[in-house]
């Protein structure tokens, strides 16, 4: 019995995971430097035989820097699946958020990488985050956790987030049998912003070029970066993805996209789970910017002035970086997200917002009135948009989405004849 459940589970897994590649690849089957994203993304989660990952990361709030200093390739867990959560149900309460449910359920899932001499690196996000820490140290892990200072605002913030990172630099170092030098870490910071600024000129060009690359392909680009071999190479694909869509512009003549321009702001829509941005294009809306912490982390880069100093400069100078850009949900106010979003509906062009809450994570809904009287200022409309990595609720929003885009399709109407 045991093992059919396993299998049950596995087969779920299997199918959202595969589905959503298929939808992927069948949409977007006019690039072809596109398929290495789809080999690397399917490779991690199939090719796990024999995987025995040095350091794993559960979630993306923490400064690969300092691993990729060590020598070692970080093993980054970062939830997603609908499929994944099944493996934790009886690990977790049925109401913990499916983010976290889904990242405790990779660890626990049957034929997984072999994680008994792993270092676990953990962001200290929520309790939720906490638990599976408590979970995995009573479990005999190795746990390494990183507490990200609350509030910004506080004077010391970047001196107690520097040690936190001084202690992952020991730590990882430890586990690597090898030194972390000044550097090693001038090497890695200049690495992984070469990807961040590599992140973001993607996201430049290939906005609102629907008929060349989809709104959902975007997002599955800058997922791929945690399921890559390193920083390096997957930056090295992503400029050769940015010359064929430059290459493609080229070829066509540009016009003004005939659907309303949306944010998506909130929870990260997380591959494997894209029901949200695969209804956002089926609704006849288009995803001018995804503004989480997923995708504000491309703006944590390094001038050269912050390569240059001691080792423990270097680490200051991530931690200062990551205190200014970070917008997990970890702060008491999310000001790097709140004025980011500000900034940009004032110099560009969006139509309305979908806030994505998903069940569980309440932070995103503590800043809802925040975002909503800043948006309102500029006639911006917000759809709040609650779920969860189940499909059951499919019809229901995508009802209520129609509803939305109608209601903006009506509002640029009236905007373009008023102004004629």
């Amino acid at each position: 019995m045991k093992n059919n459940i396993s299998s049950n589970k596995t087969d779920s897994f299997d199918k959202e995971y595969c589905e959503s590649l298929n939808r992927l690849y069948n949409d977007n089957t006019g690039l072809s430097e596109i398929k290495w994203f789809f080999n690397r993304v399917y490779d991690w989660a199939y090719e796990t035989d024999g995987l025995s990952p040095d350091v794993v990361i559960l979630g993306t709030a923490v400064p690969e820097e300092i691993v990729l200093a060590s020598g070692a390739k970080p093993y980054w867990i970062i939830g997603g699946s609908l499929g994944s959560t099944a493996w934790s149900d009886d690990l977790v309460p049925r109401d913990t958020d499916p983010v976290s449910r889904s990242v405790f359920g990779y660890i626990k899932r049957p034929e997984s990488a072999d994680y008994s001499d792993s270092l676990f690196v953990i962001p200290l996000l929520n309790d939720s985050m906490r638990k599976i820490a408590y979970d995995l140290k009573s479990d005999g892990r190795r746990v390494c956790l990183i507490d990200i200072p609350p509030d910004r605002r506080d004077k010391n913030a970047a001196e107690k987030y520097a040690a936190q990172l001084k202690l992952l630099c020991e730590v990882v170092s430890e586990k690597a049998k090898a030194r972390v030098t000044r550097s090693s870490v001038a090497c890695a910071m200049k690495a992984v912003s070469d990807a961040r600024i590599t992140m973001r000129k993607f996201l430049r060009i290939s906005k609102g070029q629907t008929d060349i690359i989809t709104d959902a392909a975007r997002q599955f680009v800058l997922n791929s970066y945690y399921m890559s071999p390193s920083p390096d190479e997957w930056t090295y694909h992503t400029e050769c993805l940015i010359r064929e869509i430059e290459y493609k512009l080229g070829r066509t003549k540009k016009s003004s996209s005939a659907h309303p321009s949306v944010m998506l702001l909130g929870s990260p829509v997380l591959f494997p789970n894209y029901k949200v941005p695969f209804l956002v294009s089926d609704c006849g809306l288009e995803i001018s910017e995804a503004a989480d912490y997923l995708s504000m982390k491309s703006f944590v880069t390094y001038s050269r002035k912050a390569l240059w100093g001691s080792r423990n400069k270097l680490i200051r100078n991530i931690a200062s970086a990551w205190l200014r850009h970070d917008s997990s949900p970890a702060y008491i106010k999310n000001d790097a997200l709140f004025d980011y979003v500000s900034w940009f509906v004032q110099n560009e062009r969006i139509e309305g917002v979908i806030y994505h809450v998903l069940k569980g994570q309440i932070e995103y809904d503590f800043e809802l009135e925040r975002f909503e009287t800043m948006l309102s200022k500029y006639g911006i409309p917000v759809f709040r948009l609650e779920t969860d990595y189940q499909y059951q609720d499919v019809e229901q929003l995508r009802i209520r989405m129609e509803a939305f885009s109608e209601m903006l399709t009506q509002k640029r109407y009236r905007e373009v004849k008023k102004a004629s």
